[in-house]
């Protein structure tokens, strides 16, 4: 039964023997007894989620909010974390070469194209960048 059931009950029985003020008090009794039933319910039921939310949070999350990932999680990303050191190392080892290579070819054509004679190349970069 809802609080507006209870004091519609206590307002529909006949209390003209009882003393007006008396009867608004058993009407907020009625109400206020209803309010604390579902209330009681209320925080049962708020407590019990917060309890699992509690363990929730124990179990699974870090203080800093990220998940903790256990012995599994951390072998799994320490595996990962090794994968992309072995990837960045490779490609820093193949950007070099590329750049490398580039350097070489480069310096070759301003040797043969651009260099006047017994100019060495940084010689002549310095003369066809404007340098002095």
């Amino acid at each position: 039964m809802n609080n507006k059931q209870m004091e519609m009950m206590a307002r529909e029985h006949d209390m003209s023997a009882i003393d007006a003020e008396v009867a608004e008090k058993v009407v907020q009794a009625a109400a206020n007894g209803a309010k604390s039933t579902y209330q009681k319910i209320e925080d049962a039921v708020v407590g019990g989620y917060k309890k699992i939310e509690d363990k929730f949070t124990e179990t699974f999350l870090n203080e800093d909010g990220t998940m903790k990932t256990g012995k599994i999680g951390d072998a799994v990303v320490e595996g990962y974390k090794k994968i992309e050191d072995g990837v960045v190392e490779g490609y820093k080892k193949i950007e070099t070469s590329a750049v490398e290579g580039f350097n070489k070819v480069n310096d070759k054509i301003i040797e043969k194209v651009f260099s006047k004679d017994g100019e060495t190349v940084e010689e002549t970069k310095k003369r066809l960048s404007g340098d002095k």
